[in-house]
């Protein structure tokens, strides 16, 4: 994966800025692909050099230019071409807060109960965002594009997340009484 494919996909659905793409990718696709602005625009530059996307600019009075980006056939292609790349492997993951567990034995119990208490808090954070912020954004977004057919994936994305969210909860809350009962002092 790579923030070039996210940038094109967004793309393809119409024109955007810099800025409105960084505003797409943390209202959608933050909790499993994000980038920060100063990761954009670069590589924004490297896909209009590579001719994947074209720059239009739009005059502001008393303000900088606007610089939309397009998406060009070249684009398309290239998109269409990673969206068809075979999804049989199986790609190995970094969870920070795993690691940081699987050697967290060494502390007293009170900070272990603390750190899960954190994740968990986190977590159910996490999950209320899925239920209360991200549905009502996918109907928004179709309701003013009419991406219909766009959005039965979206809602597939966003349910995993929803059941990604449960199921580190309850494996939360149970690692929670485990240490409650198992460790000591």
């Amino acid at each position: 994966m790579s923030l070039k494919h996210t940038l094109l996909g967004f793309l393809s659905y119409g024109p955007q800025t810099g800025y409105d793409l960084k505003k797409q990718m943390d209202q959608s696709t933050q909790s499993f692909w994000h980038a920060h602005l100063g990761q954009i625009y670069p590589a924004l530059k490297k896909l209009a050099q590579d001719g994947m996307v074209e720059i239009t600019v739009a005059p502001q009075n008393g303000k900088p230019d606007k610089k939309y980006y397009l998406i060009t056939d070249a684009g398309r292609a290239e998109l269409d071409a990673w969206l068809r790349e075979p999804l049989d492997a199986l790609l190995p993951t970094k969870e920070p807060v795993l690691l940081k567990l699987f050697f967290s034995g060494a502390l007293d119990r009170k900070t272990t109960l603390a750190q899960l208490e954190r994740q968990l808090k986190a977590r159910r954070m996490q999950l209320r965002i899925y239920q209360e912020e991200t549905a009502p954004y996918i109907q928004e977004i179709v309701a003013q594009t009419g991406l219909t057919r766009e959005s039965v994936m979206w809602e597939q994305v966003r349910l995993f997340g929803e059941e990604h969210s449960r199921m580190y909860i309850r494996w939360l809350e149970q690692a929670i009484e485990v240490v409650n009962e198992r460790m000591s002092e």
